[in-house]
């Protein structure tokens, strides 16, 4: 019983310390899953030839400007409504600088 309790117990502190989205707290599965997936879009598209060294060294720049700023918001050990909002805003301007630099007509040779 008391392993249960102590189970349970932590269990709860886990659950204080994580956030879900427009809750308070560091936890954003929305915000590392678009990273990611943005990381694999810049992946592919030098892989595929749509991205020029280039281009793709300009592209993860920004990703790490965009990490870095991540790491800023969550320093103070919560990300604001409004920080999580500004890092989504972020995001979706990344997304087109990527489709944009992948569509345009520069291509690896």
């Amino acid at each position: 019983m008391k392993k249960l309790a102590m189970v349970a117990g932590l269990c709860g502190v886990l659950a204080a310390s994580w956030s879900w989205a427009g809750e308070p707290g560091t936890r954003d599965p929305k915000v590392n899953k678009r990273q990611h997936r943005q990381h694999v879009r810049i992946h592919d598209g030098v892989k595929s030839g749509e991205l020029t060294h280039s281009e793709a060294r300009a592209l993860r720049l920004e990703q790490r400007a965009l990490r870095q700023k991540e790491r800023a918001y969550k320093s103070d050990g919560s990300l604001s409504a409004d920080e999580r909002k500004e890092l989504h805003q972020d995001l979706n301007a990344a997304s087109a600088n990527i489709h944009e630099q992948k569509h345009d007509a520069e291509t690896r040779k």
